[in-house]
């Protein structure tokens, strides 16, 4: 099978494929399935720079071993496409705890620390960032410390949130606070925290941004 008859099988342009080979780009999610369909279930098992033998093979049908693939490339043997993205995402600054006086809140600063991986589910998602979670307010969903990746995207009922609130002193942000989304209207969010369990309310005009949390089964890319 040659670049040409892989570009012609997934109806992309040949030197699409001779892209994904050197790493210049990367294949969708669709894409990188249908090349799963096309050589393989293999194909999702790559390392993460892109590195594996040059071999392709799948298991014989009605046997547990593995036999040569009959795949070859006009250019030399091929080298299998990068199945995680570049890190392209930026990831903010926040400070623990906001004003001291509530451990649920933490301040985005609004500098970049970090530029951090692009997870294979969110390869072509464009206005995504990453944070640190840095209390314990929403354990055990997520762990002080753990990384999340928001975007500008308007949530859904029970989509979980980072809520920006505007600032309430000069020269310093404001409060921000990851939660579950449970109820909006055109006065104000409703969400719930889960520890201690409670119901928290924000006024709309208290509020500067609300970022929607993606859910780790779309950064995965299997939603």
């Amino acid at each position: 099978m040659t670049q040409q008859q892989v570009a012609d099988a997934l109806k992309v342009k040949h030197p699409a494929v001779n892209q994904w080979e050197t790493g210049k780009t990367y294949p969708s999610t669709d894409n990188l399935f249908a090349l799963a369909n096309l050589l393989g279930p293999s194909i999702l098992n790559w390392k993460e720079q892109g590195e594996a033998d040059n071999s392709v093979t799948a298991p014989a049908v009605g046997s547990t071993g593995l036999v040569e693939s009959n795949v070859e490339y006009e250019q030399g043997p091929f080298r299998r496409p990068r199945v995680t993205g570049p890190h392209d995402i930026e990831e903010l600054g926040v400070t623990m705890g906001g004003d001291g006086e509530d451990d649920a809140a933490f301040e985005m600063n609004g500098q970049v620390i970090d530029r951090v991986k692009r997870p294979i589910g969110i390869l072509d998602r464009k206005n995504v960032y990453a944070l640190r979670v840095t209390n314990t307010s929403m354990w055990p969903r997520f762990k002080h410390g753990v990384r999340v990746y928001i975007e500008d995207r308007p949530p859904a009922i029970e989509d979980h949130v980072v809520i920006e609130l505007k600032p309430t002193e000069e020269g310093r942000p404001g409060k921000s606070f990851i939660k579950l989304l449970t109820a909006i209207d055109s006065r104000k969010i409703t969400v719930e925290q889960y520890n201690p369990r409670g119901i928290l309310e924000f006024g709309r005009h208290e509020i500067k941004k609300v970022w929607r949390v993606i859910p780790d089964e779309e950064l995965r890319g299997d939603a």
